[in-house]
């Protein structure tokens, strides 16, 4: 997703934007702690625009340079995990208020019904807008298709360290375990798209095992389906069970991480990522629903 570009000319976009200094002081002192950084981060996306920007705009262009952060240096994601934690801890930002409304009468700052900062406003669709990624079928931009690869792995690893939190406003993207899972084990082999090959999917889906495998075998969360509800816990053309998580649809993602481990022909590396997912889904189940795997 392309970064907010700044209106005017003649200065680059880093130069005008008001979270990329923060986030680089950020991820590179240690001496500046996570509230620190978050209380500096609400009071710019607070501020009087200077330019046009609403508060909508701003929390998206925050929400996007994070998320760009943890996909491009995954090595900063357990500090960009603290900073999401430490706005969300946040006290929530007061409405205006009315000339003629009393003070003690003041609520939250909302948008979209999201309160600001508690449920981290608009975070859960950027997250949602990274699932729209693909990689490119033409084998002439090799470059642009491991860079997809990279993206996709890394956004899935970043979202499901966020869930391992256990922090309330997390708990929601859980969801986007079921997606990945769904779209890189339930399709039949010779059915997979060309824009969604086995070279990103798999290790996406291996990385929820590796962070959150235990807790994703004791989930039992069900979607509600039907009219006006979608289908969001459908599976694919494998799964015709619960639109949800259960211990029967882990076992269809484990024989299948099992199919992509023997599977000749697959690259060496996913086939390795393949395996020791099986493996760990096996650990898991051995150890009565705890991560019973040696690391």
């Amino acid at each position: 997703m392309p970064m907010h570009q700044a209106k005017s000319s003649g200065t680059s976009t880093k130069d005008q934007d008001p979270y990329h200094p923060i986030l680089q002081a950020y991820l590179a002192d240690n001496n500046l702690s996570s509230p620190e950084a978050a209380a500096t981060i609400a009071a710019t996306t607070l501020s009087p625009p200077a330019s046009g920007e609403s508060l909508e705009d701003n929390l998206a262009h925050l929400w996007r340079q994070i998320l760009d952060l943890a996909t491009q240096t995954p090595a900063h994601q357990a500090k960009l995990v603290d900073l999401l934690t430490a706005l969300s801890h946040l006290p929530d930002a007061p409405a205006p208020r009315a000339a003629d409304q009393a003070e003690d009468a003041q609520g939250p700052l909302t948008v979209h019904d999201m309160r600001v900062w508690q449920d981290l406003p608009m975070l859960g669709w950027e997250i949602r807008h990274r699932w729209n990624d693909s990689v490119p079928e033409n084998k002439e931009t090799e470059g642009e298709q491991a860079a997809a690869i990279t993206r996709i792995v890394n956004v899935n690893r970043f979202v499901s360290r966020l869930v391992a939190t256990r922090e309330p406003g997390f708990r929601a993207h859980a969801w986007f375990a079921l997606v990945t899972l769904r779209r890189a084990l339930e399709t039949p082999w010779e059915q997979m798209a060309p824009e969604d090959p086995l070279a990103a999917w798999v290790p996406a889906a291996a990385a929820w095992v590796e962070v959150l495998g235990a807790e994703i075998y004791g989930w039992d969360e069900e979607y509600a389906a039907g009219p006006g509800a979608g289908a969001r816990g459908r599976g694919g053309p494998l799964w015709k069970g619960k639109h949800g998580f259960c211990r029967e649809r882990w076992g269809l993602w484990r024989e299948r991480f099992g199919e992509v481990a023997g599977m000749e022909g697959e690259d060496k590396g996913v086939r390795s990522v393949a395996r020791e997912a099986g493996r760990r889904m096996k650990g898991i189940e051995a150890a009565g629903g705890r991560d019973g795997v040696d690391r």
